[in-house]
């Protein structure tokens, strides 16, 4: 006995819980019943290659039945497991309000056990943090520069001109400061 997959049609055996070709649940699936031929001879109808049945096997004898194929064990599709929509919300909340402890949820969710839709959203997170904390270095290091040498250009205008334009209060506060 054997049993078709409902979405693309393939043969499978009886005790099979998911399609070897498109890995559909076929596990609530009733198997079909063979049907015969009778035309003195009895062979499978149900087979999916009817060519391959017309030839004997060696020892066969000339009308005898062809016998079903043998039973294959296929590696089973791993159960995907969903997440409601409160834990997408948690690990949200988690992952972006609370700091430090955000990023070690995201370590620990990223490469640790749990659900894979889950694994792979900590993984992108710690990534765009990557990326984006090595825009901040880098833009840190330009617009410092260019922050340091318009205080440098400044202060040299200040000292020149003296405190008659700006006051003496704007000089005294920046020498306080430590920038002249």
């Amino acid at each position: 006995m054997a049993k078709r997959c409902t979405r693309c049609g393939n043969f499978l055996m009886d005790d099979e819980r998911f399609c070897t070709r498109c890995g559909e649940n076929v596990a609530n699936i009733a198997p079909e019943t063979p049907q015969y031929v009778n035309s003195g001879t009895q062979q499978y109808t149900n087979n999916p290659n009817p060519v391959a049945q017309s030839f004997q096997q060696p020892g066969q004898q000339a009308g005898a039945p062809v016998p079903p194929p043998p039973a294959y064990n296929y590696a089973q599709p791993a159960q995907q497991q969903e997440m409601s929509l409160g834990s997408w919300v948690g690990t949200i909340i988690v992952t972006t309000f609370f700091g430090l402890i955000s990023l070690i949820f995201l370590f620990v969710w990223g490469f640790g056990d749990g659900p894979e839709c889950r694994q792979r959203y900590c993984k992108a997170i710690l990534i765009v943090e990557a990326i984006s904390v090595g825009l901040a270095i880098i833009m840190m290091i330009v617009f410092g520069g260019i922050f340091g040498a318009l205080m440098s250009s400044l202060t040299d205008y200040i000292g020149r001109n003296g405190g008659y334009r700006y006051g003496q209060g704007t000089v005294a506060i920046m020498q306080m400061l430590g920038i002249m």
